[in-house]
């Protein structure tokens, strides 16, 4: 069974600026550095069209509690993230994450969509645990922790456009 969700973030910028900082090496480097509670890295980094794929580490403190029994140590998470490129105001792209060595994966489409002097960020995302019997119980979990996640992100991306703009 796959939980999905739709989430909304505002990111107190003009889409050109938030494009331009997504479209920078230098923020990926600054998001896996500060995204979590241990920082992470830039696998590999291509501006155009946008791709970063990271490798993070999602601390077992960090995962919701009915999760916590059902791991020994902190999870190795690979995330790509694309954008296509900024047209109109908007731009489309996708997030695709795994964990390693467990049965949980994400996948998001995203819109960044320009309002004026703002940017709005909205994400339809599923989750998948393929865990019998426990999947549907943790994936509404997964999926909170996610859109946390989230919310975490376009205010890095705020941040770092207002200390580097």
């Amino acid at each position: 069974m796959t939980t999905h969700s739709e989430n909304t973030a505002t990111i107190n910028f003009p889409i050109e600026k938030v494009y331009e900082a997504l479209s920078s090496a230098n923020y990926w480097a600054y998001e896996v550095e500060n995204i979590g509670d241990e920082p992470g890295e830039v696998n590999s980094f291509t501006p155009e069209p946008i791709e970063a794929v990271l490798f993070e580490l999602l601390p077992k403190s960090a995962l919701p509690e009915a999760v916590r029994g059902m791991v020994s140590q902190d999870l190795k998470l690979k995330r790509v993230v694309e954008f296509g490129p900024l047209a109109n105001d908007a731009t489309t792209g996708k997030v695709n994450a795994e964990v390693k060595g467990a049965p949980v994966s994400f996948s998001a489409d995203v819109t960044l969509t320009g309002t004026g002097e703002a940017t709005e960020l909205k994400a339809d995302c599923a989750v998948d645990v393929k865990i019998p019997m426990m999947g549907a119980v943790l994936e509404p979990k997964v999926a909170e922790w996610v859109e946390e996640f989230l919310t975490r992100e376009a205010a890095l991306i705020q941040k770092w456009i207002s200390d580097n703009a």
